[in-house]
């Protein structure tokens, strides 16, 4: 830790041991151009789980043990090639639990810390965004297709899963819901990209439908039946008789760090190919009406769906929520700049990265947008008009008050409203 160095520049995590009253602290991980979090002291206090990784956002990082009275040589790595959250010590300190993002679902795993094995322990499609673990008993919350939450309970290995709770269930049970089918295929880069197709409610073999391509953020985001932020409006989007096409295109979470790197110096041409070819692909299935396509997405999604829309004619209307357009007044303005250089190896003023961050910006095809396009945007959003003096069919809503998550976990109201436009202007240009 350099006491001399401005906190906004410094980008390295430590981890401290200190006496129970705050007294005699010292640093035991610490490095230049590494993170260090997540620590987990075992139940005898003689081990230290943590995280370490690079300073890049473009990175996944390993999970490893030491003694706690131990340096960082002695660490010891547990290989597992995905995010990792939530470690838990096993009272006899032979495994760690955790869980993580992975192929559109979000399990519970756990770490034999000798052996290094990792097995899975909650099923692949659905999604534990917490979970306790006491003695032989697991208590979680899970996402599924089925139900956006519910707790569960279950032994120690992940067997014997009861349900415990009906926050949803009842409810549910009287509703038609949409199951996503999952795809996959291989793009040009031998990447398996995973994608899911969700048909309308009242879905009838025979019928085509007018479908939404509907895109993740971050870029490295990863959306499956495991994620929950999307299930209501996938839901309610399939109830108004639409398909839905979605997807991790490369640059995703869930995939490990080779996918997540896929779109370095990237994020247009080689993830509208990702998610293009979801929709087309799925299209050759016939139930598509390919004459009534629309494409919607938020943040690093409403920078893609810019991007797509000044590329491709094919779509009747689009939706952005909270995007980027200009990656070099984003780096100016927004508070996530940093992914600018980590994505693009360098600043708007380097000759060579200005060249790739210009490359790499919706406005520089604007001219080419025809596609009717409503922007979403919080007016305390500080992560993001040239259409209107285009004279293209644009509208812009501004949301009071609204943050970055206006369309996840924001004000119930304005994510409802944000729904309800967004069909309304489909519906203006997509008739069925």
């Amino acid at each position: 830790m350099d006491a001399t160095q401005h906190p906004d520049r410094a980008l390295e995590s430590q981890i401290f041991i200190a006496d129970a009253d705050g007294s005699i602290m010292k640093m035991i991980l610490g490095a230049t151009g590494k993170t260090f979090n997540s620590p987990k002291l075992s139940p005898s206090g003689k081990w230290l789980a943590f995280q370490t990784g690079t300073v890049s956002f473009v990175d996944v990082p390993a999970l490893a043990i030491m003694p706690i009275n131990g340096t960082y040589a002695d660490a010891i790595t547990l290989p597992f090639d995905r995010n990792k959250g939530s470690l838990n010590w096993t009272k006899d300190e032979k495994y760690i639990y955790f869980n993580a993002q992975s192929n559109g679902g979000a399990p519970i795993y756990r770490v034999d810390v000798k052996t290094k094995l990792v097995e899975q322990l909650t099923e692949a499609t659905a999604g534990i965004s917490s979970y306790d673990l006491s003695g032989n008993k697991l208590v979680y919350v899970k996402t599924e297709a089925a139900n956006p939450f519910e707790l569960y309970s279950s032994d120690a290995a992940g067997k014997n899963a009861i349900r415990i709770s009906s926050f949803n269930y009842d409810w549910i049970s009287s509703k038609k819901l949409s199951v996503p089918e999952k795809k996959t295929f291989v793009n040009e880069k031998g990447m398996t990209v995973e994608y899911w197709v969700m048909k309308p409610a009242n879905f009838e073999a025979g019928k085509k439908y007018p479908t939404i391509l509907n895109i993740h953020g971050g870029p490295s985001a990863m959306w499956g039946p495991g994620e929950s932020s999307m299930w209501h409006e996938f839901q309610y989007y399939t109830a108004k008789g639409y398909v839905v096409v979605y997807g991790n295109p490369r640059g995703s979470g869930g995939y490990g760090a080779d996918f997540l790197r896929g779109n370095l110096n990237d994020w247009g041409t080689g993830p509208t190919s990702d998610v293009l070819t979801s929709l087309d692909i799925a299209a050759k299935d016939g139930f598509i009406d390919t004459s009534k396509l629309a494409v919607t997405g938020g943040s690093y999604a409403g920078y893609l769906v810019a991007w797509i829309i000044s590329h491709d004619q094919r779509f009747k209307a689009a939706c952005a929520q909270r995007g980027v357009y200009d990656l070099s007044t984003f780096f100016g303005e927004g508070n996530a700049w940093r992914l600018v250089p980590n994505y693009f190896g360098g600043y708007p003023w380097e000759a060579k990265a200005k060249l790739i961050i210009e490359r790499e910006s919706p406005i520089e095809y604007v001219a080419n947008i025809h596609t009717p396009f409503i922007i979403f945007h919080g007016e305390n959003d500080l992560r993001t008009e040239s259409l209107k003096v285009l004279g293209r069919t644009v509208e812009y809503v501004r949301h009071p008050g609204g943050t970055h998550e206006l369309t996840r976990t924001g004000n119930n109201r304005q994510r409802i409203d944000q729904m309800l436009r967004t069909m309304e202007y489909f519906e203006r240009f997509i008739k069925h």
